[in-house]
């Protein structure tokens, strides 16, 4: 795999025109479906517990999209269904595979002394407790979510326009984090009902205060777990036009326009703008679909906005800053985490978690950042185990540091400033041979 790569890395910068010109905002790779002749679907078939199971007819109706199944055609998926998919969906795939030919023996990657073993360190994190319910964590982050903003709309409306709009800027931001991980099903644990059902309702509504379409934010951020930094896949690294990560590529640094030349300049800037950039997206969303089918979002949404409207009435200038200041916040942190890492082939035939220790960054600082990055700074933890409890991240860091010294792999973590610079480095284009990947890892 890792020769892969520098082959990979090689062809980009041969043909770094048109990969940075189609790589735009975003948009993720192998999402269109196609049609066979006489208006049959395409035929998908993923590779699952050593099954080439057909999923086909299963497209339309799988919960995590259409794409994904898409991406992993005629691919191992065994690690990423192991990490996001409750018993109920076990016992469905179980009965979809039961029929199923064997897979390729070469396309196995779970079963590899990286994968076995990484299954095993699962298992002992289950049998510790890292992934139980954490309910009074629970309680405090919702406290901390919805409070200042409730707190901040008394002040809007009682002459302290400046300090109730930046407490509102800070509930959405963390509304973010908050409904992230009810969406993941990590924080309600039990039966179908609480896993599934409760986790979404909860995040559904955290979404609606937030300003967020639900389906847009799982469609992309779902897919950015399954193929972390994968080029043409991951969703959230299409940073074209206004970005291109440079990392050393002169001939990628060459084709760059004027404007693109000093974004290492208005890279941190224009982080504000990603609230309204992620807002504007996720109605572009719903716009793409039938109204019957998104019906519900667009009801959400137009509740978000009525009651945008009542709290900022007559004082809309302050609702510029709210969205500029949880912009700037959540685009600080999220941008962080992977963009300046490695981008890396669809075809590279690793394991979940050498995936992951390439393409991830954690944020330290101890447990106040945590708790304010919503635990996104423990995020190679989270992209192994993005099920488990935040609170339970920290117990499980030990036993990811001891995994990666064991295998070789680099743990990547960076106070927040320093991945700031890092992505700084990845986009200057006077950034010396070596130097961006000589940075402190």
């Amino acid at each position: 795999p890792r020769r892969r790569i520098a082959e990979h890395s090689q062809r980009r910068c041969l043909c770094a025109g048109p990969y940075h010109a189609t790589r735009t905002m975003g948009k993720g790779g192998n999402a269109n479906p196609r049609e066979l002749k006489g208006g049959k679907a395409e035929q998908l078939t993923v590779y699952l517990y050593g099954k080439a199971v057909d999923v086909s007819k299963f497209a339309k109706l799988h919960p995590g999209g259409a794409k994904a199944l898409r991406i992993f055609n005629n691919r191992d998926a065994t690690e990423q269904f192991e990490m996001y998919h409750s018993p109920a969906a076990h016992k469905m795939m179980r009965a979809m595979s039961k029929s199923a030919p064997e897979a390729p023996r070469e396309s196995e990657v779970a079963t590899s002394v990286v994968g076995t073993d990484f299954a095993k360190l699962t298992q002992t994190l289950h049998d510790v407790g890292c992934f139980d319910p954490h309910y009074p964590d629970e309680a405090f982050k919702l406290g901390l979510t919805l409070l200042p903003g409730f707190l901040g709309f008394y002040l809007l409306r009682s002459g302290m326009p400046a300090l109730g709009s930046f407490l509102i800027a800070f509930s959405y931001y963390m509304s973010g984090w908050t409904s992230h991980d009810y969406l993941h099903h990590g924080c309600l644990k039990g039966g179908q009902k609480q896993l599934v059902h409760w986790n979404n309702a909860v995040g559904y509504a955290i979404g609606a205060w937030q300003g967020y379409a639900v389906g847009w934010w799982r469609a992309r951020h779902n897919t950015h777990h399954l193929v972390t930094n994968e080029e043409g896949n991951d969703p959230d690294i299409m940073t074209a036009p206004v970005l291109i990560f440079v990392r050393n590529s002169p001939v990628i640094a060459a084709a760059l326009n004027a404007a693109q030349r000093w974004q290492q300049y208005y890279y941190v800037p224009a982080m504000s703008l990603m609230d309204m950039y992620w807002r504007f997206e996720s109605m572009q969303y719903l716009a793409a679909r039938p109204f019957n089918k998104v019906w519900a979002s667009w009801a959400l949404l137009a509740l978000h906005y009525s009651f945008v409207g009542y709290m900022f009435h007559g004082q809309y200038q302050w609702l510029l800053l709210t969205m500029l200041v949880r912009g700037f916040l959540t685009g600080i942190v999220v941008f962080s985490t992977h963009y300046g890492e490695e981008v890396i082939p669809g075809d590279h035939g690793m394991t979940l978690v050498e995936q992951t220790a390439l393409t991830s960054r954690n944020i330290t600082g101890g447990y106040l950042v945590n708790l304010l990055t919503g635990y996104i700074s423990l995020q190679t933890e989270h992209h192994l185990w993005p099920m488990m409890p935040t609170a339970r991240l920290e117990a499980a860091q030990p036993y990811a540091r001891a995994f990666f010294k064991k295998h070789g792999f680099v743990y990547r973590e960076s106070n927040l400033v320093e991945c700031v610079k890092y992505n700084i480095a990845a986009l200057d284009i006077r950034t010396r041979n070596g130097e961006w990947a000589e940075m402190p890892h």
